[in-house]
């Protein structure tokens, strides 16, 4: 369903009491937060695994889920909203630095394409509505940034 996040419907709130997008329907269950509608699809369709089978691996997967989630978005997210923007964008600078350290030498954050690849990929097709640039100041980032900008999938996305 299409919706307008200023003028949120009653649908919607009915569906997720955050009001948020997005919102998986899939018969009687409704599943809303990204993180948790991904790995709810991974586990429903396990023959394109997206997790690792080692649990210390998919520890890490979940951790880099979250710094994306609580760190670069919520940082990004204020400075898109004009909230306390210069400390916002230092914070911002300083989450993506510490991303560009974990990148080093790497295709993909933990090993394998999985999960937390996916959970960048909204933030780096939005980074210009968030206002932010990554350069080369960043540029192991900026490389895997432009990897994952260029898989078929995220290509046919719109």
């Amino acid at each position: 369903m299409e919706c307008d996040l200023q003028n949120k419907s009653e649908e919607l709130v009915t569906l997720n009491p955050y009001g948020k997008v997005p919102v998986l329907v899939d018969g009687d269950t409704v599943i809303y937060e990204s993180a948790v509608i991904n790995e709810y699809l991974d586990e429903k369709f396990p023959e394109v695994p997206l997790m690792p089978n080692d649990l210390a691996q998919r520890a890490q997967v979940r951790i880099w889920i979250d710094f994306c989630n609580t760190r670069l978005q919520a940082a990004a997210g204020n400075i898109r909203h004009d909230h306390e923007v210069e400390k916002n964008r230092k914070r911002l600078a300083e989450h993506l630095a510490t991303l560009d350290e974990q990148m080093a030498g790497k295709d993909f954050i933990v090993d394998d394409y999985s999960l937390a690849d996916i959970t960048y990929v909204p933030f780096f097709t939005r980074k210009d509505h968030y206002k932010v640039s990554i350069g080369d100041e960043f540029p192991n980032v900026k490389r895997w940034r432009e990897r994952l900008l260029e898989r078929p999938k995220v290509k046919s996305t719109p």
